[in-house]
């Protein structure tokens, strides 16, 4: 009978002829995709915790890593992130190394890294939201803020989102990757829902539906097994903070809740160990040396100490069993040594510039990397600030120049290999927090031990002061990363100068080309183990980048950028920032920092894009939430940032004469902003922004 209703509603509908009760046709196959998400791994009569997706022992289930979703806290095991069956499917030496000695050490998920939910079909990318869409609360995916605690609670996060339905390299088919967008990361220890809803579309425009363990997770079903079931207990409580916000159980077709970790707290417990436990650094008196003048500066040089050390191992931390982690006695930080360092220090001379009553304000600058203790001097910025009556200084940054581990100096790019330490990931999480603790300490210079240059050394025959309440700091390159540490967990600088300061991992990773070799190409084919012909696959969202940007969130800035300017430590004041970005129209510019990476730091900062020099649009900074962009007027801006408390921005510049990444350096312009930004803030406390 139902065979021969269903033949003649077919006729009919062919025909054009309606026919009363015939119904609707049956759906074709592709007119409903479901959504893959397991409540255990291995099979159902054999479940096996969510931590082994993945594993050799979930392959009786035919499970992969991705048919949970990643991050989820689902995941945790024993408050760990679990990353031993992470997908490495090219067997790589360094993911390897990485799985081994991370495993089980972080205590959350990335605040910034992307994440991953499947489904058994392609969807339509139309019916997938823009990033700053994703913040209305009918968005079809979403990531809510979900802790009671948060400041943020109940808001969306703009959330930037990749559907990949092609099988991959390290991508299972029908993949949707998402992230915080970057500039938005995420806040440190707090819950978060990633929601896709009914909304959503296949790619033939039919519904996404729930799978059954998700539907009893979310208790619409009763729970058929005992993984759903306690899944479902431990997940009701996000899904009522979800329904609160506005998005109701029926309507979740695919859902992660993961908490984030807290990729500051580590370096901020050091800071505070080193100021209340190492002593203040002195110069060794003996050391003082002039070695050049000129018709606006004189040079000194010199020799300070102790600063402290707090890695541990063998240097210069070649490989993981040589250690190079944070040292600690009975859970407490400890220092592991301590070493004197170089240092340049130049002070204008000219007649415009007579020593203030307090002494001079002073700027420490910290070099990019292949840089040395005067390459302030060389890049011409001593004798510019000197001619704003800014004293500066230079010293020797981590693995350069003459302190310990450093290499030869005729080995090429030798400082950049034991900086960033691809093959120690230990020692890539470490070094450059240590070089932020290396700028606490030089700053106790000026501010606690208030050095001089003795009469008997200054060109004058008088001594030469420094005013300890007006401490600036310029950093370039490497030290545009380190800069941003120190100036988040320190409250020593009135702020200063970022030129060439990237910021997310997973941005230098896609798209550093220099200096050669370009990292960007040895990511695909060492990193990663890909052919050429499989090099597409990779960008922001890729997996195994995702992976990296988690282990090395703790010494990446885009997780301080909110304690600068924004959301500084307790007691502690808003700082003034001015950050250049070297990029032509076209996106391109910079190819040692990206100009994605400057920008998105600048956006997380809260630093508003200066419209005077503008070279192309920076959509995320007019997002809600997004700093915006400011014009300059004629007699300069200032006070423009944290209720007033703070100036800031970050400008555009085209390159002119060299790479992109030397713009501060290169561009009249831009040099005449920072010099002028340094100088107003080092002698009126209130920096100001002018346009040349």
């Amino acid at each position: 009978m139902r065979s021969s209703i269903h033949i003649s509603c077919t006729l009919a509908l062919l025909l054009g002829i309606g026919l009363v009760g015939c119904g609707e046709p049956p759906e074709p196959p592709a007119a409903r995709s479901n959504a893959i998400w397991i409540a255990a791994a291995g099979e159902p009569e054999a479940e096996l915790p969510l931590s082994e997706l993945g594993s050799v022992k979930a392959e009786p289930g035919f499970t992969e890593f991705f048919d949970h979703p990643w991050p989820s806290d689902l995941r945790l095991d024993g408050g760990k992130v679990k990353l031993t069956h992470f997908p490495d499917p090219r067997f790589s030496g360094n993911i390897a190394s990485y799985v081994k000695y991370m495993d089980g050490k972080l205590d959350g998920f990335s605040p910034a890294a992307a994440g991953f939910v499947r489904f058994d079909g392609p969807l339509d990318d139309g019916s997938l939201p823009m990033p700053d869409a994703t913040l209305a609360a009918d968005a079809s995916v979403q990531l809510i803020d979900i802790d009671p605690a948060s400041p943020d609670y109940g808001k969306r996060n703009p959330v930037s989102l990749k559907f990949r339905s092609a099988k991959g390299i390290y991508y299972p088919e029908n993949t949707l990757a998402f992230m915080p967008s970057p500039g938005f990361p995420l806040r440190p220890r707090t819950r978060y829902a990633f929601v896709v809803t009914d909304k959503l579309r296949n790619a033939y425009g039919g519904p996404l539906v729930k799978s059954q363990d998700l539907a009893e997770a979310l208790g619409e079903k009763p729970a058929s097994r005992s993984a759903t079931e306690a899944v479902h207990t431990a997940l009701e409580p996000a899904v009522l903070e979800i329904e609160k916000a506005g998005v109701t159980r029926q309507r979740i077709v695919h859902l992660a809740v993961f908490t984030t970790n807290d990729p500051t707290e580590e370096l901020f417990a050091l800071r505070d160990h080193l100021r209340a436990n190492a002593p203040a650094p002195n110069v060794d008196p003996t050391r003082w040396r002039i070695v050049a003048t000129s018709d606006v500066s004189a040079e000194y040089t010199g020799v300070y100490g102790p600063s402290p050390n707090y890695q541990e191992g063998i240097l210069p931390f070649a490989s993981p069993k040589d250690g190079g982690g944070f040292h600690y006695e009975n859970g407490a930080p400890a220092i592991v040594d301590t070493f004197d360092l170089r240092f340049s220090l130049t002070i204008p001379t000219s007649d415009a510039c007579p020593p203030p009553k307090n002494g001079y304000p002073i700027a420490l600058y910290a070099h990019g990397t292949g840089g040395s203790y005067r390459s302030y001097a060389r890049d011409g910025t001593a004798r510019s600030l000197a001619a704003k009556c800014i004293a500066s200084m230079g010293v020797d940054q981590i693995f350069h120049g003459k302190r310990p581990g450093s290499p030869p100096d005729d080995a090429e790019n030798a400082e950049a290999l034991r900086f960033f330490n691809v093959d120690n990931v230990i020692a890539a999480r470490t070094s450059n927090r240590q070089s932020a603790l290396d700028e606490v300490q030089r700053a106790r210079l000026f501010t606690e031990t208030k050095i001089e240059i003795p009469a008997a050394v200054s060109i004058w025959g008088d001594t030469i002061r420094f005013d300890p309440t007006r401490v600036t700091f310029f950093g370039h390159s490497q030290g545009g990363l380190n800069g941003p540490l120190f100036l988040a967990a320190d409250d020593q600088a009135l702020g200063g100068v970022l030129s060439g300061s990237g910021a997310i991992m997973s941005i230098t990773l896609t798209q550093k080309t220099a200096p050669p070799p370009s990292v960007a190409d040895i990511v695909k084919s060492v990193m990663l183990g890909l052919r050429p012909e499989e090099f597409e696959e990779v960008d922001l969202f890729h997996p195994a980048l995702s992976f990296a940007q988690m282990l090395v969130d703790v010494t990446d800035p885009i997780h301080y950028a909110r304690y600068i300017v924004r959301e500084p430590r307790g007691g502690m004041a808003p700082k003034s920032i001015y950050m250049t970005v070297g990029v032509n129209g076209d996106g391109l510019g910079d190819s040692y920092s990206p100009p994605d990476g400057i920008e998105m730091h600048a956006v997380a900062m809260g630093l508003p894009l200066i419209g005077n020099s503008l070279q192309r649009e920076i959509p995320e900074m007019v997002w809600s939430g997004g700093p915006g962009i400011v014009y300059l007027p004629a007699n300069g801006l200032s006070n423009n940032l944290a209720s007033g408390q703070a100036t800031g921005g970050v400008a555009q510049w085209a390159p002119q004469g060299s790479d992109g990444h030397f713009v501060v350096f290169d561009v009249p312009g831009a040099r005449a902003q920072a010099d002028t930004f340094i100088q107003t803030l080092g002698y009126d406390s209130v920096a100001m922004l002018k346009q040349f």
